[in-house]
């Protein structure tokens, strides 16, 4: 658990470290308040049951005295007024100890997950093709919830409760250190038992939980999003059993780890009850009158009142702690990818005036570094040129093209931009410069003139420049006469109510809206008909920019300055 908590810690920024320290300021300061509530129902029994031991004991003399009362009545009323008051106090002051731990650990979600999106979307290109985008929603979103609800709160229950459960021995120490080990080893005894025989069943079914949340995630990506062919295959009933056996098993383990962890709670509470009978029937064996019985058992009762569901969050916490163990395995190495990010340099100042060089480009792909799709490739583009790619599936079309677009990094060679090396401190400011138009246009479910101006805030659109590339892409026809909302029409999710053609047209224009100096094209024609094919690709033309497009058609490829052909 130790090891966990540690985990936990290197995963905190500077300022969480501090937050949690404020927190434990609070933390203590509920833990002297609780004490004090304990400590002022003592002199209220004592004086309730033998009103004489005022004058006998020197302690209750002095508070009879310096509360002014006039009998001893008054004494006991004052008594319990101020033993009620502290109480009160103490529960008020709990209660915003608690608002402020669940505050933290709810905030702290929405930190990770907001971190954790960010450290992924500042990740290279072939990090992120190499990974399940299931497997990174599902640690953005559910594992950031696990590591807040059964790791970092937990370990803040262990610490505030922890405190509130010293406070209280350390009382019972002061009163009868005897009696005090003796109740401190009882609790111990019972939750160390309990934990040793179920920790082995608790990390078993947690790595069982991971697997089964993250097979989940997968299932439900696959059927959604390729929801034309699951439903043209019939495949609906697989992927439905699929899920049904995953969050079966999910369903399952969440009730076994709710359970294992009240498993001591009726134990305790049966135990304590045994206990504090024990200790009358030994006050009253040992011949000591009711005036003294009365305020120990009113102590101990009131003491074992908070430490009993101190001990029980204590060892629920632990139990889930262990538990979701597997999860740090998980996220931990997710975080430290924020580290790699941090040792980028600030991004450089990059122009563009007279051509892109590739020199002696070699690549393969990681997972198959025995196959390299290009080797010892060079190529110089002058600007406003155009440059026609052809090569059949698989000889490296749209891979020389991510390397210019600074996506790929190749394995050796270099990319200069006018004699400026293409890397990782100017690439952010060469892709300001380009525009790309992917064979599969991706649409988010937003308006036209959104998807459009892909990235940019709703507020800040420029629609007469939406106007104008959806007039180039030749789209604002049928946006302005066969959409009832025109460029204010949703388009639905991945663009489904839209046909192909008007995808990768719409694609067209969000490439133009922030007017590149390069334009890089793959196969942007390929859900078009000749003719209008024909139409948009001589608007482009018409713009004087450099353009790199890659196509199978060859009427295409002759309207092009310079022409590469690709073989495996």
């Amino acid at each position: 658990m130790l090891h966990s908590i540690k985990r936990i810690w290197k995963i905190l920024s500077p300022l969480d470290r501090r937050k949690v320290l404020y927190v434990l300021v609070l933390v203590m300061g509920m833990a002297c308040v609780e004490s004090a509530g304990v400590l002022s129902i003592m002199p209220f029994l004592a004086v309730l049951s033998n009103p004489q031991v005022i004058e006998t004991q020197p302690v209750l003399n002095q508070i009879h005295t310096l509360i002014g009362a006039n009998s001893v009545e008054q004494t006991i009323v004052y008594l319990g007024v101020i033993s009620l008051v502290v109480v009160i106090s103490s529960a008020v002051f709990k209660i915003i100890t608690q608002y402020a731990v669940n505050r933290f650990a709810s905030l702290q979600r929405h930190y990770f997950s907001t971190r954790l999106l960010r450290i992924y979307l500042q990740q290279n290109y072939e990090f992120l093709i190499q990974r399940n985008s299931s497997t990174l929603v599902k640690n953005i979103l559910s594992e950031v919830d696990q590591l807040i609800w059964t790791l970092i709160l937990p370990a803040l229950t262990i610490m505030s409760y922890g405190v509130v459960l010293v406070a209280m021995i350390a009382i019972l120490l002061i009163y009868d250190p005897i009696m005090a080990f003796a109740t401190a080893s009882i609790l111990i005894f019972f939750y160390s038992v309990i934990y040793i025989v179920i920790r082995k069943k608790l990390e078993q079914i947690g790595q069982e939980f991971g697997m089964a949340n993250q097979q989940r995630y997968h299932t439900c990506q696959e059927a959604l999003g390729g929801i034309k062919d699951v439903i043209i295959n019939d495949a609906k009933e697989s992927y439905i059993e699929q899920f049904e056996k995953s969050s079966r098993v999910f369903a399952r383990h969440i009730a076994t780890r709710d359970t294992l962890g009240q498993v001591p709670l009726n134990i305790i509470e049966t135990v304590g009850y045994g206990c504090l009978i024990g200790l009358a029937i030994f006050l009253v064996l040992s011949g000591k009158d009711v005036s003294h019985i009365l305020p120990v058992l009113g102590l101990y009762g009131f003491a074992a009142y908070r430490m009993l569901p101190a001990a029980q969050n204590i060892y629920r916490a632990i139990s889930q702690i262990k538990f979701s163990s597997e999860i740090l395995k998980v996220i931990q190495p997710e975080f430290e990818l924020e580290k790699v990010v941090g040792n980028v340099k600030t991004q450089q100042k990059l122009t563009f005036e007279r051509s892109i060089r590739l020199e002696n480009i070699s690549f393969s792909y990681p997972n198959r570094s025995d196959q390299q799709i290009l080797r010892n490739f060079s190529l110089e583009i002058p600007k406003n040129c155009s440059l026609g790619i052809m090569g059949k599936s698989g000889s490296g079309k749209s891979t020389l093209m991510d390397i210019m677009l600074g996506l790929l990094t190749p394995q050796q060679g270099k990319i200069y931009i006018d004699d400026v090396e293409l890397a990782q401190d100017n690439v952010s400011s060469w892709r300001a410069l380009v525009g790309y138009v992917p064979q599969s246009i991706y649409l988010v479910n937003k308006t036209i003139a959104e998807n459009i101006a892909f990235g940019v805030s709703k507020e800040k659109i420029d629609y007469a420049q939406i106007i104008r590339v959806a007039k180039l892409a030749q789209i604002h026809d049928f946006i302005t006469n066969n959409l009832k909302n025109g460029y204010d029409e949703v388009v639905g999710e991945r663009g489904v109510m839209l046909s192909g053609g008007q995808r990768q047209r719409i694609g067209i224009a969000r490439a133009l809206y922030k007017n590149p100096q390069v334009l890089f094209m793959d196969e942007f024609t390929s859900a078009l008909d000749s003719e209008s094919a024909k139409h948009v690709f001589e608007s482009i033309k018409d713009l004087g920019k450099t353009v790199i497009f890659i196509s199978h058609k060859k009427f295409e490829i002759n309207y092009l300055d310079l022409k590469l052909s690709l073989d495996i």
